[in-house]
């Protein structure tokens, strides 16, 4: 077909985002063989891995928002293992520190609940965990999680879903207890 106007170039269009709708949050109780109960969203699903180190590991998945809190849970032996671990998790968020634009941490001290721990919030456009926690009695258990996407992360996108499970990670920590 033949026009008399002359052929436009093209022209680029606006950067966008797809939308993301994101459910109300609703939580059911959760327990499992592991050694502590919690919280969980009903749009999760969970499954557990025995290992053959003899730790657990636990994946709570988000089929609809293309991620999952990765979990592995390690038996204390003694105050040196202990150690051992927390400063493992200081190494595995310090690994992070070339993609971040910024690392927020908070403390998390339950002496009732024989809570200990801290999350982790690692800012950055490429960065492939943006949040992080580990918990622990210091007596038996050591418990660390992760979030991770399906995809390449590119978090300005995802920053509305990386908020929306991180109030749901949250919500785990608040309702975690340890079994007798």
């Amino acid at each position: 077909m033949v026009s008399c106007k002359p052929k436009a170039l093209p022209e680029p269009k606006p950067m966008g985002y797809f939308r993301i709708d994101l459910p109300e949050h609703k939580y059911r109780l959760m327990d499992t063989a592991m050694p502590f109960q919690y919280e969980q969203s009903v749009f999760a699903n969970t499954t557990i891995e025995p290992q053959k180190d003899n730790s657990l590991w636990m994946n709570i998945t988000y089929p609809d928002l293309g991620a999952s809190f990765r979990f592995t849970c390690f038996t204390v032996k003694n105050a040196d293992s202990l150690r051992k671990l927390m400063i493992s998790e200081d190494k595995m968020v310090k690994f992070h520190y070339q993609k971040a634009d910024d690392v927020q941490f908070s403390i998390i001290n339950d002496p009732e609940a024989r809570i200990w721990g801290q999350t982790y919030e690692i800012f950055g456009k490429e960065v492939a965990t943006p949040f992080q926690f580990w918990l622990t009695d210091s007596v038996h258990n050591f418990v660390r999680a992760t979030l991770y996407f399906d995809g390449t992360p590119n978090n300005d996108s995802l920053q509305p879903v990386i908020q929306y499970l991180k109030e749901d990670a949250m919500h785990l920590i608040n309702t975690f207890a340890w079994k007798p």
